[in-house]
């Protein structure tokens, strides 16, 4: 395996991993790094009231993590696993390019306030161009 392919996989793996990681803080009760279930909501949501529960948060935090597994090479190089990895890739550089009105539109969640509208440009939306092209090259074939 080439460099740029294990640095791909690595860069992917982690930052998914770490997602999963921080919404597994989260579905526990913590408001890290905020200092109020609200003013985390406006962050991660974009609206004090519309927080998810436990429930959904937990979810999404096992999908981040076997989406950093599978990224990482855990399953293996199987067809499947690759096609996998490149609908991953392709997922989050659709998220990339999805302002956070379309985004919340699309959720089903009340309009996002300016502090989701700024973290979506500056944090959120570049770490899944990051994170979509790290998988997608991750997720090359082994031949090349």
């Amino acid at each position: 395996m080439g460099i740029l392919r294990r640095t791909a996989r690595s860069v992917g793996s982690t930052g998914l991993l770490s997602v999963g990681a921080l919404h597994l803080v989260w579905a526990s009760g913590s408001t890290w790094p905020a200092k109020s279930p609200q003013r985390l909501a406006e962050a991660v949501v974009g609206n004090a009231k519309a927080m998810p529960g436990v429930g959904p948060t937990a979810g999404v935090a096992a999908a981040a993590i076997g989406g950093g597994l599978i990224a990482g090479g855990a399953l293996g190089e199987g067809r499947a696993v690759v096609a996998l990895r490149r609908v991953m890739g392709l997922g989050l550089l659709a998220r990339a390019v999805v302002n956070e009105e379309l985004l919340m539109d699309g959720l089903g969640l009340p309009a996002s306030g300016k502090r989701f509208k700024k973290f979506d440009q500056q944090y959120y939306r570049p770490l899944c161009a990051v994170l979509g092209i790290a998988v997608l090259l991750g997720s090359r074939d082994r031949k090349n």
